[in-house]
Order: structure tokens, then C-alpha cells, then sequence
């Protein structure tokens, strides 16, 4: 088991909205649409068909017959149970014989930003690991960046994704910092690290140093 760092980049927050998910948690999307959800939903949704749906037709409409289409038919991403992280990834391109790495804050700014067009946080948290895929246990987060453990193709395998369930919960956010896409991009076309717009920190964080082994987000 493994307690993993990782980042996740959220478009369109406000200070207040950014503030209330660093102080209660950060929903998945299907919590939030459902509004109430009870432990038998959960057992119902945690499944290898929505964990699917949620890595690769993210943007396409709930497949008909899925229990979670009724909430949207829109796209699945709406009503995902899933919640996406990145942790970085190293691929390793045979042709050129070398490592490419793939920073997880430039992969979390992207999002926070919609590709530098506007204003996001990018939120510090931590996941637990356990090197085995155990999608309907909630308690534990996917590694799809790991090979090891999903050996099928992943077409986003560069976002470095470690894959959360239903919640992170408030006491493993450490903090949030805004950016705003525009100023960052200039930063870092100019060669500088992109300076952020606020900081937002979490009183009630529980340092993972202090319970287990630590795995950082790549750097």
C-alpha cells in the first residue's frame, strides 16, 4: 500500500468554490449531479464498464441502459463516479532511445486552465495505492499510469492518470493554488515558472509522512 501524491487541475472554480472543496472534499462529478448517494449506488457503480467509459469516451453520451443515464444522458464525464488525477509519467520512446517525461503540474495547469484560456486551481492532494487493480473498492485508487496493472492501451496515457473514486477526502487535499491561464502561459514562453493568483491551504490536512510510506509525484 502505497500513499501516492498526485494533482488535479479544475477549470472555472472561484476562490469560494475552490475554498469549499479544500475544506469538505473533492466530489465525483456523480456524486455532485446525484446529489445524495447511498453505499449500495456506490457498490452498483464501481465497476470495470464505468471505469472504462470514464478513462476513454469521457466526452460521449452515457451509453443507453447504464444505470447512471439517468441523471444525464450528455456526456459520461458528467456523471462519472471516477475522479482523474495525475501523478506524472515516464514513457520510454524506443526510437530515439530516450525517457520522455510528462510533468504532472504542466498536465494539472492545462486542465486548470483549459489550455491557458482562462482562470483554475490546481489542487494538492494524496491517494492510497495498492499496485493491483481494485475498481470496486472504493477506499483505493486506480494506477493507470502503470503498465504493470493495465496493460491495455490508455490513448491518454501521457496525463500520468491515478484514478480516485466517489471522493478524496478533505483531510488528504493539502492545498489549492489558482492560476490564470493567459499570465501563466506568458511565464512560461518567457522561461519562468508560472506564478499563481492564490494560495489556499488546509488546516485540517493529515500529513501522509505520518502514516505511511510516501510515494511523490514525479519531478
Amino acid at each position: 500500500m502505497v500513499f501516492q501524491k498526485v494533482l488535479k487541475g479544475i477549470n472555472g472554480l472561484d476562490a469560494i468554490k475552490a475554498q469549499h472543496i479544500v475544506d469538505n472534499g473533492l466530489l465525483s462529478n456523480w456524486w455532485r449531479t446525484a446529489g445524495e448517494i447511498t453505499p449500495a449506488e456506490i457498490k452498483l457503480h464501481l465497476n470495470s464498464v464505468n471505469a472504462e467509459l470514464h478513462l476513454n469516451h469521457y466526452h460521449k453520451p452515457v451509453p443507453i441502459g447504464n444505470p447512471l443515464s439517468k441523471y444525464s444522458k450528455a456526456k459520461f464525464g458528467d456523471v462519472t463516479p471516477f475522479i482523474s488525477t495525475t501523478a506524472g509519467v515516464v514513457e520510454r520512446d524506443w526510437k530515439s532511445r530516450q525517457n520522455l517525461f510528462f510533468p504532472p503540474f504542466m498536465t494539472a495547469l492545462r486542465f486548470a486552465t483549459d489550455n491557458f484560456k482562462s482562470t483554475g486551481y490546481i489542487f494538492y492532494a494524496y491517494l492510497i495505492t495498492i499496485g493491483k487493480k481494485a475498481i470496486e473498492m472504493e477506499q483505493f485508487s486506480e494506477e493507470i499510469r502503470e503498465l504493470h496493472v493495465y496493460r491495455d492501451y490508455q490513448p491518454y496515457f501521457r496525463q500520468g492518470e491515478i484514478m480516485a473514486k466517489i471522493l478524496i477526502p478533505s483531510v488528504q487535499i493539502e492545498k489549492a493554488i489558482g492560476y490564470n491561464g493567459p499570465s501563466a502561459l506568458r511565464d512560461l514562453k518567457a522561461g519562468r515558472i508560472p506564478a499563481s493568483i492564490q494560495t489556499i491551504t488546509n488546516s485540517s490536512y493529515q500529513e501522509p509522512e505520518k502514516l505511511s510510506n510516501i510515494r511523490e509525484i514525479l519531478s
